[in-house]
């Protein structure tokens, strides 16, 4: 996979990152993303025929300094599916190994459906 742009011209100014890609992932990733505090930094979308706006990929930047890299691979009327790759500092690593395991974990339970309010009777 060719690096994005961004991260290109952002490793010309700074220095190389590393890469970490992930499984790819089902449901409203990118809204999902879009509600963390994350600054979203890069983004490329279009427009289709019905007017609807289409993130192709976004870029995010953590608060720890991290890039998450989110590309769109949904298919026409299909579930959404999403590709996410992070661009971090070498030296970050396990920084970066324990927030993405609460990430996952948050995404996991924001979208699990079979969470009930037990109420007493």
């Amino acid at each position: 996979m060719i690096k994005p742009e961004y991260i290109q011209n952002l490793e010309a100014k700074e220095d190389i990152l590393s890469k970490m890609d992930c499984h790819p992932i089902n449901g409203e990733f990118l809204k999902f993303l879009g509600e963390k505090k994350f600054t979203r930094v890069y983004e490329t979308s279009s427009i289709d025929s019905q007017g609807l706006i289409r993130f192709n990929e976004v870029i995010f930047k953590s608060q720890q300094g991290f890039y998450l890299y989110v590309e769109n691979k949904t298919q026409i009327s299909a579930e959404p599916k999403f590709n996410l790759t992070i661009y971090y500092k070498i030296e970050q690593y396990t920084e970066l190994f324990m927030f993405l395991l609460q990430l996952l974990k948050q995404y996991k339970n924001a979208t699990t459906d079979d969470r009930t309010i037990k109420t007493k009777n």
